[in-house]
């Protein structure tokens, strides 16, 4: 592995088959900033840029998962030196009176998480016990990963990616995260009353948007057949318009208090009654293409009929960024909205929309 002049870089991990489409985006995103791809393997990138990383680039991209800023490259197959030399050079950073700190450890997707999982997991428990042994203070100051903890901006981690060979590391604050879970995976559990394993996608993004859904919320999902977004709002005490021309297997959709009802037409012409709008949540998994999607946005946003929207997109076999720039530009142009584009982990061939729509005059 070539580790030569590895101050300053920036390591991007990414879906295994989307490696090339995060280079391009990357590439698109730079503009006329110098930006030099060192290292690239299924899943893995390593990029130099010439002086500070533009703002485009310094902010999550649509393809990665996780990033590495600052990264350094550590090698040693034996734990225990692997663990002495990440304290050595990286845990300096790490202040002894600040917020406190904590570790994720995590391997890249494309290496195999069968063969590479049980070292990261072994790496972490040895990097802990050094810790506690020589260093109790900074073990005193460790909180451990939590899903369901919100953490402070400005809280050290400890970010490790995890190789046979060694890892790729750096310590960085915890909003410069791409996301809050180690190497950006949101396992989400199946509930077994879902009609669809669609439902895991609408409640990873749930998740990561942070954005609590309440009860008596209204919502409109397009595209809804067989039912696993609609089924993730009403267990939640929504009432759900459910758009699609397909039936829904939702069985006893009161059961948890929510209100369904099924129109069964074409997602992509459905317009809510004026009488209903801004609904609190628009939502849509449609099988159609993006530009037939940025069609359907056009309508939603410019009439600022939703508060909130969670979008799943489909993309093309071939060069997926540059079909997906022009929904992100029009967006851009929308008053007060909030938005990210991002493949999620339940996301396969897709990306999904999701974000805010503010008050034109917040």
């Amino acid at each position: 592995m070539d580790t030569s002049s590895d101050s300053g870089l920036l390591v991007l991990v990414c879906r295994e088959e989307f490696t090339e489409a995060l280079e391009e985006e990357i590439g698109l995103r730079a503009g006329t900033a110098v930006v030099t791809v060192k290292q690239r393997s299924p899943g893995f990138l390593v990029i130099e840029t010439a002086g500070t990383l533009p703002e485009s680039i310094a902010r999550p991209m649509v393809f990665e998962r996780q990033r590495i800023e600052g990264a350094r490259w550590i090698e040693g197959e034996s734990l225990k030196s692997l663990a002495r030399d990440i304290m050595k050079q990286l845990m300096p950073a790490v202040p002894l009176n600040g917020p406190g700190w904590t570790c994720h450890v995590f391997v890249p997707e494309a290496v195999g998480s069968v063969s590479l999982s049980p070292r990261a997991k072994n790496l972490e428990q040895v990097l802990l016990d050094f810790c506690h042994d020589r260093f109790p203070r900074l073990f005193r100051a460790y909180l451990p990963p939590d899903p369901g903890r919100s953490l402070p901006g400005n809280l050290p981690v400890l970010n490790l990616c995890v190789f046979a060979e060694g890892v790729w590391g750096a310590v960085m604050d915890h909003g410069r995260l791409s996301d809050p879970r180690p190497g950006g995976i949101h396992r989400m559990a199946f509930d077994r009353y879902a009609p669809s394993r669609s439902y895991l996608k609408i409640e990873e993004a749930l998740s990561v948007m942070g954005t609590p859904v309440e009860r008596g919320q209204t919502v409109v999902d397009l595209g809804a057949s067989p039912g696993g977004w609609s089924y993730a709002f009403l267990k939640r005490g929504c009432r759900v318009t459910a758009v699609d021309n397909g039936r829904l297997r939702i069985e006893d959709p009161e059961r948890h208090g929510g209100r369904l009802t099924h129109l069964q037409q074409d997602g992509t012409l459905y317009q809510p009654d004026p009488g209903q709008v801004p609904v609190d949540w628009l939502v849509s998994d449609m099988l159609i293409s993006t530009g037939t999607n940025l069609w359907v946005l056009r309508k939603w946003f410019t009439h600022r009929w939703m508060r909130r929207f969670v979008v799943n997109i489909k993309l093309p076999q071939q060069h997926p960024y540059p079909v997906l720039k022009p929904i992100e530009d029009f967006l851009n142009t929308i008053p007060g909205i909030r938005f990210s584009i991002r493949q999620l982990y339940h996301d396969r061939r897709e990306v999904t929309l999701f974000g805010e729509l503010r008050d034109e005059k917040g």
